[in-house]
C-alpha cells in the first residue's frame, strides 16, 4: 500500500510539474512574441527616421538648386513666374517682386506675385519647395519636401528700344584715314569724350586739339605739330611724340625698332608712361616711367626731364638730374600696359520698333515713295515741323541720298535712314531748349559683326556743314565717313572717319535703341534685369 501510495503521489507530481512547465514555456513564448513586436516596431520606425532624413536632406538641396537655377536664368534670359524641374533634383520656384528697397516692417506685405512688370522694381524674392528623389518610408512624410526663401537686390534691364547714351565721340571700326589733322573735339555735354579706332594708326598733327581719351585698339600713334591730347593716350603700338602734348597718362602696349615710346625735345606727357619696353625721352614726363617686360636700354637725354621715378625690365641710361627720382634696372615682374577695352562693331539693322518716345509713343515713319529734289525737300520740311518724334525714310533715293542745301529746323526728335548720304551747306538746329536729338543712318543689315556698306553707297558731310545749336546728331555709318569742314555737335560711328580735312565736334553721347555702343553689346530683352548679391536665405515651413 505504502508503494503504491508514493507512486500515486509521484505520478500526481510528475502531472503538475508537466502543466507548470507548459505554463512557464507559454509565459516565455509571450515575452518573446512581445520583445519580437517591439523589436520590429522600433526597427520599421527607425528605417522610417532614417528614410526621412535622407528625403529631408534631397528635398533641401533640390530646393536650393532651384532657387540658384532660377537665379541663373533671370540673369539671362526674360523673367518667367515660375521655375520647375521634373527630374532630380525636382522642384517648383515662384517668384515675386517688390518695388521696396527693405521691409517695410515683420511682416513685408510689398511682395507682388510674379515677375517686375515696371522699371521700379527693387528686390525679387524666390520661393522654392525642393521634393526628394526616395520618399519617407512606414508613413514619415514630413521630410519628402523643404522650402527656401531666397531675396536678392534687382535691377530691371531698361526696354530693349530705350536709348541708352553711349559709345564715344568718334569710334572706328577700321580707320583707313591715317592723319587726324586740325580736328578739335569738346565736351558739350556731361560725359567725357573718347576717340576709339578698334583698328589702324594715325598721326596727330596740324595744332589738333582733342579733349578727352584716345585709344587706339589695333595700331599706334605719332603726335606732331602741336597735337594736343587732354586726356590719357593708349594704343597697342608704339607712341612717338615729337611736337605736342599728353596731359594725361601714356599706354603704349608694342615694341618696334627697340622703342616702345619716344618723346622729341618738345613733347611734353604730364602724367606717367607705362610702356612695354624701352623708352626713348628728350622731353619732359611729369610722372613716371615703366618699361617692360621687354628688356633693353631706356635713354634719357640731357634735355629730358622726369618727375617721377624710372622702373625698367632692363638698363636705363640717363643723363645726370634727368630722372627726379629713383632708378630701378633689371625687375622682373613687369607687365605689358593693357589697352582700354575698345568695344566690338554693332550691326544695327533697324526696325521702326525700334524707336519708341520716352512717354512710349511710337515714332511715326515717313517712308518716300519717290525721290525727286522736290520731293525730298516737302520730306524734310515735314520732318522739321513734325509735333511727334518721326522717322523719314529716304532709301528710296538709291545709293546715295543729296541733302545738300536743305536746312532743318526740327521740333521734334527725328530720325533719317538712307543706304548713303551727302550733306553739304546745311544748317541743323532747333529754335530752343529742350534740345533735339537727330539719328541719320545707314543700317548695317549684315549680322556679322563688321560694317557691311551697302553697293555703291557712301558718306559723306562736305563744307560748311552745322549741327546746332539746341541739336545733337548721330551718325551711324557701315560706310567710310568723309569729312570737309564743318562743325558737328553729337557723335559719329563708321566703318572709318575720315579726319585729313578741318572738324569741329562737339560731344554729346546720342546712342541707338537696343544696342549699347560703349559695350558693343546688344541690349537685354524686356522683362530681364541684374539680381545683386543675395541678401537672405532661409528654410520655411514645408507645405
Amino acid at each position: 500500500m505504502f508503494l503504491k501510495h508514493v507512486m500515486s503521489s509521484s505520478s500526481s507530481r510528475s502531472v503538475n510539474e508537466r502543466g507548470s512547465a507548459i505554463l512557464g514555456v507559454m509565459g516565455v513564448m509571450g515575452v518573446m512574441v512581445v520583445i519580437a513586436a517591439t523589436t520590429t516596431t522600433v526597427s520599421v520606425h527607425a528605417v522610417g527616421i532614417t528614410t526621412s532624413t535622407r528625403a529631408s536632406v534631397e528635398a533641401e538641396a533640390a530646393a536650393e538648386a532651384g532657387i540658384d537655377y532660377a537665379a541663373s536664368q533671370l540673369a539671362t534670359l526674360v523673367c518667367q513666374s515660375t521655375y520647375a524641374s521634373s527630374t532630380a533634383p525636382i522642384f517648383s520656384v515662384v517668384v515675386s517682386y517688390s518695388n521696396l528697397q527693405t521691409s517695410p516692417g515683420t511682416t513685408d506685405t510689398s511682395w507682388v506675385s510674379g515677375c517686375p512688370t515696371s522699371t521700379s522694381a527693387q528686390r525679387l524674392k524666390l520661393v522654392a519647395t525642393g521634393s526628394a528623389s526616395t520618399m519617407g518610408v512606414a508613413g514619415n512624410k514630413s521630410g519628402n519636401t523643404r522650402k527656401v526663401e531666397a531675396i536678392y537686390p534687382y535691377t530691371p534691364s531698361p526696354p530693349s528700344n530705350t536709348i541708352v547714351p553711349s559709345g564715344a565721340a568718334m569710334y572706328s571700326y577700321a580707320q583707313t584715314d591715317p592723319t587726324i589733322n586740325n580736328l578739335v573735339i569738346t565736351q558739350a555735354g556731361t560725359v567725357r569724350p573718347t576717340i576709339v579706332y578698334l583698328t589702324g594708326s594715325a598721326t596727330c598733327t596740324s595744332g589738333s586739339q582733342i579733349t578727352g581719351d584716345v585709344i587706339l585698339g589695333g595700331g599706334g600713334l605719332t603726335v606732331t605739330s602741336g597735337c594736343t591730347i587732354n586726356g590719357d593716350l593708349s594704343t597697342a603700338g608704339v607712341v612717338s611724340i615729337q611736337s605736342g602734348e599728353v596731359t594725361g597718362n601714356v599706354n603704349a602696349s608694342s615694341v618696334q625698332s627697340g622703342t616702345s615710346v619716344s618723346l622729341s625735345p618738345s613733347a611734353i606727357v604730364d602724367g606717367n608712361v607705362f610702356a612695354a619696353g624701352p623708352v626713348s625721352v628728350a622731353g619732359k614726363i611729369g610722372g613716371n616711367v615703366v618699361a617692360g617686360p621687354v628688356t633693353g636700354v631706356s635713354t634719357f637725354s640731357n634735355n629730358s626731364s622726369v618727375g617721377g621715378s624710372v622702373v625698367s625690365a632692363g638698363t636705363v641710361s640717363a643723363a645726370a638730374g634727368a630722372v627726379k627720382g629713383s632708378i630701378t634696372q633689371n625687375q622682373n615682374g613687369i607687365v605689358t600696359p593693357a589697352v582700354p577695352f575698345a568695344p566690338p562693331w554693332v550691326d544695327y539693322a533697324y526696325s521702326p520698333s525700334d524707336w519708341v518716345a520716352p512717354n512710349g509713343t511710337p515714332y511715326s515713319v515717313l517712308t518716300m515713295t519717290t525721290c525727286t529734289a522736290s520731293a525730298l525737300s516737302t520730306a524734310l520740311a515735314t520732318l522739321a515741323g513734325s509735333a511727334v518724334p518721326m522717322i523719314l525714310d529716304t532709301r528710296i533715293c538709291g545709293p546715295v541720298t543729296n541733302f545738300a542745301g536743305n536746312n532743318l529746323t526740327l521740333t521734334s526728335d527725328s530720325v533719317i535712314l538712307a543706304n548713303g548720304f551727302d550733306f553739304r551747306s546745311n544748317n541743323i538746329q532747333s529754335p530752343s531748349a529742350p534740345d533735339r536729338r537727330l539719328w541719320i543712318i545707314i543700317p548695317d543689315t549684315v549680322a556679322d559683326g563688321k560694317p557691311t556698306c551697302p553697293t555703291g553707297s557712301s558718306a559723306t558731310i562736305g563744307n560748311n556743314v552745322q549741327v546746332g545749336p539746341h541739336v545733337a546728331a548721330m551718325i551711324y555709318s557701315p560706310c567710310p565717313i568723309s569729312n570737309s569742314d564743318g562743325v558737328w555737335t553729337g557723335q559719329m560711328y563708321s566703318s572709318s572717319i575720315g579726319t585729313s580735312a578741318e572738324l569741329v565736334l562737339n560731344y554729346v553721347p546720342i546712342g541707338l535703341p537696343t544696342v549699347n555702343l560703349s559695350t558693343g553689346q546688344h541690349l537685354a530683352p524686356a522683362g530681364t534685369g541684374v539680381l545683386g548679391d543675395r541678401t537672405s536665405i532661409r528654410d520655411l515651413v514645408s507645405p
